[in-house]
């Protein structure tokens, strides 16, 4: 590979690090997706979802519990092989879009569609 090649593949490979950092904080993109967490820092959303995982896992049947890690995985693997790198609010739209399925009440969020995850 040639210096110019190795330049636009970092260039590249640094411009998709960017945009994923920016879908951590684009309200826009997380109002869309996840509403709940509107308005919250980068520091509060990770602690909110983290919080809700752990209420999940505290609630959910080992069975729940397999299939919500299951389809975590799945999802990361999802934006890894595309070489991007999930947002924090992905974990939150899997699960709220799990429990949603159980017929569990809570908040909306975005309707599945490629690039969701």
């Amino acid at each position: 590979m040639g210096v110019l090649a190795w330049w636009r593949k970092r260039r590249e490979a640094q411009r998709i690090v960017v945009e994923d950092l920016d879908a951590n904080t684009d309200q826009a993109i997380i109002g869309e997706q996840v509403p709940e967490l509107l308005g919250m820092s980068l520091v509060d959303g990770m602690a909110y979802v983290l919080n809700q995982v752990d209420l999940w896992n505290e609630t959910a049947t080992p069975e729940q519990a397999a299939v919500l890690a299951g389809r975590l995985v799945a999802s990361h693997e999802s934006w890894r092989s595309e070489g991007r790198t999930m947002p924090y609010w992905g974990n939150l739209w899997a699960l709220r879009t799990y429990q949603r399925e159980l017929g569990i009440p809570v908040p909306s969020v975005a309707p599945f569609k490629a690039g969701n995850g």
